[in-house]
């Protein structure tokens, strides 16, 4: 089960503010002026819990990570998870340019380590038991690094408004390219067992 979020009133509000703003401007142009005027509060305020901006933007990308894994949990299919996130990241579309401006690919990589892994983890089990092979950790291990790299890759040109698909679209396509790797594992899992 994901942490719980914050519930201190003044960071959640300074939170939205920012998310506000970041979709008129990027973060380096973004004042601590702004973001009390748009909670209405004293700039003593924002500095009793953040120093600056950027602290505020860490903050806020720590909570985002937690919303991302507590969205998981209502999702019942691994489709579902990634139309979920395709879909959320297209409506904070200037919050992830501004993560990927500022932190890059690695950054990116921070945030969504855990949602992947927890979607990976789930996918590859589900597959696992419909092909009836067993886990194996040293390869498991490796397919879903190279999963994770795709998905990353995915997000990001999602991100950056590369990929012009519908998230329906970039899942059939992936499905087809799991289906693929679950058919071919499922022969070579057959050709085994009657070797």
């Amino acid at each position: 089960m994901a942490a719980e979020l914050c519930k201190d009133r003044t960071k959640n509000d300074l939170d939205d503010a920012l998310r506000q703003l970041l979709e008129h401007k990027p973060l380096d142009q973004i004042r601590i002026r702004e973001l009390t005027a748009l909670c209405g509060i004293r700039r003593q305020s924002f500095y009793y819990h953040f120093p600056d901006v950027w602290a505020l933007f860490d903050w806020s990308l720590k909570q985002e990570e937690q919303r991302l894994l507590i969205r998981q949990e209502t999702c019942l299919t691994w489709k579902q998870v990634l139309v979920d996130l395709l879909n959320h990241t297209a409506r904070h579309r200037k919050y992830y340019q501004a993560l990927l401006e500022s932190r890059g690919r690695a950054g990116l990589r921070e945030i969504m380590r855990e949602p992947l892994r927890s979607l990976l983890d789930k996918t590859l089990d589900y597959y696992q038991r419909r092909c009836g092979t067993a886990k194996n950790s040293p390869a498991d291990y490796a397919l879903l690094s190279c999963w994770e790299t795709l998905l990353l890759t995915l997000l990001e040109s999602w991100i950056q408004e590369d990929l012009l698909q519908s998230p329906q679209e970039l899942l059939a396509f992936l499905e087809t390219i799991v289906q693929m790797e679950t058919a071919d594992i499922a022969w070579r899992n057959l050709f085994s067992q009657n070797s």
